[in-house]
């Protein structure tokens, strides 16, 4: 399916829910955000079904179609899924996607099913918000300066500051186009890769204390208990950026972050370089994502999940 098909499909629906993974990150509210206030202008009417999200990002703007439920007296005749690698990664809000009389798939994870009715699927995008952008432009609905905002931050995100691998020229262009709105583009910079409350600083540090190094130095993998979360008055939604310090450090080839989220379910983030191929493991668990970076869920305690990562890690990356 191509950004047209897509436009076509949403300019024929009126009443439209998106929604993203679970734990959204700044390229899945930035990609919903965008799209709900492109869709606002095209006379629809969006509702983003999005729990909780970190709260640094409460500096988007289009957060006022953010809702927790569906509204019951409204049709939902669209659900428009955003960057969610599979099914399953909607969490709760898997209901109301087979609800939906049509379901469109938008995402750019290599590991994509093709989940949806119709389904948009760039693994070369650096980012969803790359794909949203282009459908915008394509649909001849003016992008404004909060449009922008939204699509700057996921692009920014999800390239790491525009560093990762994925980065292309074709993002510097989009992003060349962002920068002529007004947007605080050192401001979204510094929230999403410098500011930290003091919860999630601590957070940060008691991972980093904890983290340990196998396979000469080359794999880092850091486990955490929602108990030492909870004790450090962290939560999962503080984890942005631990990995990444995990990632960076001289040597270190693979990096894996296990944490409970809740009892018996247990989140593992995995990144790399080189040839490292994460998202296959992450694959062999049911997860997907990125070559270079990926995810998964285990149902089982957090020692048990260790052991059994570590074990696949070593028989197929090292």
């Amino acid at each position: 399916m191509n950004d047209l098909d897509i436009i076509q499909s949403l300019k024929k629906h009126t009443y439209i829910a998106l929604s993203a993974h679970i734990s959204p990150d700044g390229d899945a509210i930035g990609a919903c955000t965008a799209l709900a206030m492109a869709l606002v202008k095209m006379n629809k009417h969006p509702v983003i079904l999005m729990d909780e999200y970190p709260e640094k990002y409460n500096f988007l703007p289009g957060r006022e179609y953010i809702f927790s439920t569906y509204p019951d007296n409204v049709p939902l005749e669209l659900f428009v899924a955003l960057d969610c690698g599979d099914l399953q990664r909607l969490g709760k809000y898997v209901d109301y996607f087979e609800k939906a009389l049509l379901t469109i798939n938008i995402d750019h994870h290599i590991s994509n099913p093709n989940y949806g009715d119709y389904n948009y699927v760039d693994s070369k995008a650096s980012s969803t918000c790359e794909i949203i952008y282009k459908i915008i432009k394509n649909s001849e609905i003016d992008i404004d300066d909060e449009i922008a905002a939204s699509l700057y931050t996921g692009i920014a995100f999800d390239t790491g500051g525009f560093k990762h691998s994925s980065t292309t020229f074709l993002t510097h262009q989009i992003i060349s186009d962002l920068m002529k709105y007004k947007i605080d583009f050192t401001g979204i910079m510094d929230k999403l890769f410098y500011s930290r409350t003091f919860e999630s600083a601590k957070l940060l540090g008691l991972a980093l204390n904890k983290m340990e190094l196998h396979y000469n130095k080359q794999l880092c993998i850091c486990d955490l208990s929602k108990q030492e979360m909870e004790e450090v008055g962290a939560s999962v939604n503080d984890m942005e950026g631990i990995i990444a310090s995990m990632k960076n450090i001289e040597g270190v080839l693979v990096a894996i972050l296990i944490y409970e989220k809740n009892s018996n379910e247990i989140k593992v983030s995995f990144r790399s370089s080189g040839d490292k191929d994460v998202c296959r493991i992450a694959q062999i668990f049911q997860g997907g994502g990125h070559k270079k970076a990926a995810g998964c869920t285990l149902y089982t305690d957090l020692k048990n999940a260790k052991i059994k990562v570590l074990d696949i890690v070593q028989k197929e990356l090292f």
